[in-house]
């Protein structure tokens, strides 16, 4: 898809570094995915999105990024905050989600500022440094929904109608187990790691280990434009 062709659209719908999320896989129905490496579908664009996005002012119905804005440095992800300000309607919104390294589990790489599992990661994203970086954008209009702050976990319902977020304790597949197999090594996984702590865990501990509710997190924020009449 050429980004000529996508302005000639009566709706439009980003996904920002959405690789194969788009259009017509379910729950990304008319989505348009941009990324430096697109997959090759029809609907996707190749783009780097550390650079403007040739799209007028007042264009863009909704914009969704999901794992994505951990993948560029912190000026950057406030230029294309400020980008996606711009080609929003009126009224528009844009969801993000992205990966939360306050989780007790992650918070070692947050703060070696290294995370040798994800070697292209390179902002550690929490909720106090993407506050930050939207307040540095033109956007004045935004709800958090799910995050962590110190050990507790802040968590609201998500209307995933309006934008499908995978790492999320509601939908990730690495925070419950089915199936009695699954169930099974889980327990004795538990088991095993409960032993070498002789017993002596604690909730946290045990919240987020795999299979557990609070494995695999994000933080996730809505961001209106708004009407400037």
């Amino acid at each position: 898809m050429e980004w000529s062709e996508i302005q000639t659209r009566d709706s439009i719908y980003l996904n920002l570094g959405g690789g194969d999320n788009c259009h017509p896989k379910k729950e990304f129905e008319n989505y348009i995915s941009v990324d430096i490496d697109p997959p090759g579908e029809s609907y996707s664009v190749k783009h780097d999105l550390t650079k403007p996005i040739p799209l007028p002012d007042n264009s863009v119905e909704r914009i969704h990024s999901e794992d994505f804005l951990e993948h560029i440095d912190q000026n950057s992800i406030v230029s294309l905050l400020g980008e996606c300000f711009r080609i929003l309607k009126p009224d528009a919104f844009m969801r993000i989600g992205v990966p939360d390294y306050n989780n007790p589990k992650d918070r070692v790489y947050m703060l070696q500022q290294n995370d040798p599992r994800y070697p292209l990661h390179v902002t550690f994203m929490n909720y106090n440094l993407l506050k930050g970086l939207i307040e540095r954008s033109p956007f004045s209009e935004y709800k958090f929904y799910q995050y962590w702050q110190e050990d507790s976990f802040y968590n609201e319902p998500i209307d995933y109608t309006k934008g499908r977020v995978l790492r999320t304790p509601d939908n990730h597949p690495r925070n419950t187990r089915k199936g009695i197999i699954k169930k099974t090594v889980r327990f004795f996984s538990d088991f095993i790691f409960k032993v070498k702590r002789n017993f002596k865990q604690t909730k946290l501990e045990m919240v987020v280990r795999k299979g557990h509710p609070y494995h695999v997190t994000s933080v996730v924020v809505d961001l209106w434009k708004g009407n400037s009449d």
